[in-house]
């Protein structure tokens, strides 16, 4: 067994450092490991030069700077595998949850705002963003990683527009447009000519700008879709046509109780009933209009419909109930829902009136 000595030690350390491997702690691993090679191999009658160019063919193919460059592709990589499993599993979820919480919008059914928030959420935080990590990882041009990843930016951008938008969250539209402008009117056009002038890429890159710009140009469209001019003032028509007569009939009304005696019971009872389920839904269009929260107070109209009806189907018919169903169904974000809330509203004062003058 042949014992080392310190000129040897310096003699392999400086020659590892010659051919090119700088990372230390790699220089004294291969140090220790010759070392013990050249302990428990080198007999004493060999030379120890000829015995060292002898065992150093054993870690490299070519020189000893490929250990160098592997060990920096390891380190570079250390968490490559790991970020492709969750790419896998994020892109699988992502998938899943947005089919998922489509069907369940469709069909008005619980749980599809959660799940859609989720898969949008896990698209646009994480596997967007591995992409991009694992996109300055491969072997393509500086140019085209930062190309690909502006690309993946705006999609991140996009999504999480499109989710606040299904959400009826404020700000959706400004990060949806914005980000699909970005996207349509100068990533596309930014990743045409970085890359239709190789050869190689030429087709490929007119095919994926086409499918890029017509999906842009299809995004960008839906943002001006609305109604037209005409729509909306025939719209404005009927509303003021609503709330005339709904003017009309509660001054009639006022009328009716000066004439009547209000200290009847059942009187009473109807312009309490009457005058709470128009202040209720005031308050419910007023917190719509203003993007707040109206569960509690939509539940709270629910209850005294309830409670409305067993007086109506008492003192008038059944045919005169109101049918409350629909707020548990419709979203107050549905322009049918605030319809629906101005037709409670006349149905109450046209019952109230109808009362009042069988009463009178």
């Amino acid at each position: 067994m042949h014992k080392i000595t310190e000129v040897e030690i310096d003699f392999i350390l400086k020659d590892i450092k010659a051919n090119g491997v700088v990372i230390e702690d790699l220089q004294y691993n291969l140090l220790d490991h010759i070392c013990c090679i050249i302990e428990n191999e080198k007999s004493d009658n060999e030379d120890f030069y000829e015995f060292y160019k002898k065992i150093m063919p054993r870690f490299f193919k070519k020189d000893l700077k490929e250990i160098q460059e592997e060990t920096e592709i390891l380190l570079k990589f250390k968490n490559y595998y790991a970020m492709k499993n969750t790419l896998k599993v994020t892109g699988l979820a992502t998938a899943i949850l947005t089919v998922l919480g489509a069907l369940l919008k469709t069909f008005h059914l619980p749980g599809a705002g959660v799940a859609i928030v989720l898969g949008g959420g896990l698209f646009s935080l994480i596997f967007l963003p591995l992409l991009i990590i694992l996109k300055f990882k491969d072997e393509e041009s500086r140019k085209d990683k930062w190309v690909f990843s502006v690309g993946f930016l705006l999609a991140m951008q996009i999504t999480i527009g499109i989710i606040f938008k299904l959400m009826h969250w404020p700000g959706a539209n400004i990060i949806m447009i914005s980000g699909v402008v970005a996207f349509t009117f100068i990533y596309v056009p930014l990743y045409f000519f970085t890359r239709f002038k190789r050869p190689e890429l030429q087709l490929n890159t007119i095919v994926n700008s086409v499918l890029m710009l017509a999906c842009g140009g299809m995004l960008f469209s839906l943002q001006n879709l609305g109604y037209s001019s005409k729509s909306k003032m025939a719209e404005d028509k009927i509303h003021e046509y609503v709330e005339l007569n709904k003017a009309n009939i509660e001054n009639a009304n006022l009328e009716l109780y000066f004439e009547l005696d209000t200290n009847r019971m059942e009187i009473s009872t109807l312009r309490s009933h009457t005058n709470l389920i128009i202040n209720l839904v005031d308050q419910i269009k007023s917190n719509w209009e203003n993007h707040i929260n109206s569960d509690s107070t939509s539940d709270a109209l629910v209850a005294k419909l309830i409670e409305y009806n067993e007086f109506i189907t008492k003192y008038a018919t059944v045919e005169k109930r109101i049918d409350a169903d629909f707020l548990f169904q419709a979203k107050p974000s549905d322009k049918v829902y605030f319809d629906m809330l101005n037709m409670i509203q006349l149905q109450v004062i046209n019952n109230e009136n109808a009362l009042l003058n069988r009463w009178s």
